[in-house]
């Protein structure tokens, strides 16, 4: 008789257990755009594409390196030589100034001109002229 009544408990759970299984339980999480608005809410608005916003320009060059002329060397026939860095230029196409002897007219990309003697440097990042200061050995 107790095995019976054990019986008869066991099929009324089991049954029990099956009429709760078989309603639906329904969304146990949050659908997408639920969860992008708790989000939202939450942290703030989701940042930006990062390939839907707009490039960056890029930077500037870098300036050109400081012009420094070393020498000038002016021949009777009208050819010239310029030293500018440690380097010899034959035919330059910067021109030694006619109204000043050893004077050479620099052409700048901008259009510009300056004017450097021997043992001056041009520095195009602050547009100055400077002397060359020699360091004893």
């Amino acid at each position: 008789m107790k095995s019976a009544r054990i019986l008869c408990a066991l099929l009324a759970g089991a049954a029990l257990t099956a009429q709760g299984q078989a309603q639906p339980l329904g969304r146990l999480f949050l659908s997408p755009q639920q969860r992008a608005q708790l989000d939202a809410q939450r942290y703030g608005p989701p940042p930006p594409d990062p390939a839907l916003a707009a490039p960056t320009p890029p930077p500037p060059p870098p300036p050109a390196p400081p012009v420094e002329l070393n020498g000038v060397v002016q021949r009777s026939s009208g050819r010239s030589t310029v030293w500018l860095n440690q380097e010899a230029q034959n035919e330059p196409h910067n021109r030694l100034a006619r109204d000043k002897p050893g004077t050479l007219t620099l052409r700048l990309s901008n259009g510009q001109a300056v004017l450097l003697k021997p043992g001056q440097r041009y520095d195009p990042a602050s547009g100055t002229v400077t002397e060359v200061q020699e360091t004893p050995p």
